[in-house]
């Protein structure tokens, strides 16, 4: 049987039909074999492959579940026949679906590959207001980012390595709470066997060797591509020495970046900095004296107001109750509550 060859770049459906075909054979199955999956013949799945007709989403749900993609051909499926993205993005996300090692070095924000959707539908609302996208625009480029992330949720996830400039973990998006959990969801993904996090800080800003977002992939066969955007379109590119010579500058900027633990710190700084920033009004919480406080009229009240939805944990002085307050991460005060009931402060 003659398997036509595809060009991933040619079209989205392209794009789509390539990735389903990758997909289709790193689980060994022939085009009727996953018909017969779905409920639909080999030959409607050879059209699909082949870029020839834009399937329903059903299908790519099926398909979806067939494969165990978790969601990830939706996430693609999303980006046929609509105008939400940059030229040269759907490319992208095809083969970086099949990518099998993802280098990142981003500026600004938390690659989308590491996003919560709580941060990027308030990045998208941003967009939203300022007219940059419509609001239909915006659902379907949260769905895609949805999408490109279901990879790291199978069994056999591929290897993630991120560089993120300081500014990534600096820039408040929606609210501090927000990008407290977007913070702290990067904290728990770097602790991941396949994932690697460093960050770059704003003290090496002269020494980073990329202006612009860069991500490098590597294929199930070893070849490599590369992708940028600037601020009108993305490029895939292909071409090995200009790919080589992004991949030595990465190594460069692994070098530069502090190491994973330290990145790790300066994270989880930046999130507790975070805590400092949330818009709390004292007048709609309720308040209640700590049993930790001790005697002598050396009293703290509390609230917990805020600790399930910022996770911190208001503290001030119960003589001064229209004073100033302290803002703690609610783990912080639970750590400090529990050392004080086990006596390790000695007697309350």
């Amino acid at each position: 049987m003659r398997i036509n060859e595809l060009d991933p770049s040619s079209s989205p459906l392209a794009a789509f039909g390539w990735q389903l075909r990758e997909r289709r054979r790193r689980e060994r199955l022939t085009q009727e074999g996953l018909g017969a999956l779905v409920g639909y013949t080999g030959a409607y799945v050879s059209l699909i492959e082949n870029g020839k007709r834009r399937p329903p989403v059903e299908f790519v749900r099926a398909v979806d579940r067939a494969l165990g993609a978790a969601g990830a051909l939706e996430g693609a499926w999303w980006m046929l026949g609509h105008t939400a993205f940059h030229g040269g993005f759907p490319e992208y996300v095809g083969l970086e679906a099949a990518a099998r090692r993802i280098r990142v070095w981003e500026i600004g924000i938390p690659p989308g590959i590491a996003q919560t959707e709580e941060f990027a539908r308030a990045l998208e609302a941003g967009y939203v207001e300022r007219g940059s996208v419509t609001p239909e625009q915006a659902a379907e480029r949260v769905g895609v980012l949805l999408g490109r992330q279901a990879p790291l949720h199978l069994p056999d996830p591929p290897e993630l390595h991120m560089v993120l400039d300081e500014s990534c973990i600096r820039t408040v998006v929606g609210s501090p709470g927000v990008s407290a959990r977007q913070l702290a969801w990067l904290e728990e993904l770097s602790l991941r066997p396949n994932v690697v996090l460093q960050v770059m800080p704003f003290t090496s800003g002269a020494r980073r060797p990329f202006m612009h977002m860069t991500i490098l992939l590597t294929m199930a066969d070893g070849s490599l591509t590369g992708y940028t955007e600037t601020h009108q379109r993305g490029y895939v590119e292909r071409e090995s020495e200009t790919v080589l010579g992004w991949v030595d500058e990465y190594h460069r900027l692994q070098v530069e970046a502090l190491s994973p633990a330290d990145s790790r710190v300066l994270i989880s700084k930046a999130r507790k900095d975070l805590c400092t920033m949330l818009p709390v009004d004292p007048a709609k919480v309720s308040w209640f004296k700590s049993s930790y406080s001790g005697g002598g009229g050396a009293c703290v009240e509390i609230s917990t107001a805020y600790a399930q939805s910022h996770g911190v944990v208001l503290v001030r002085d119960s003589k001064d109750r229209d004073g100033s307050y302290l803002t703690l991460p609610a783990t912080a005060w639970g750590a400090f509550a529990g050392a004080a009931g086990r006596g390790v402060f000695g007697a309350v």
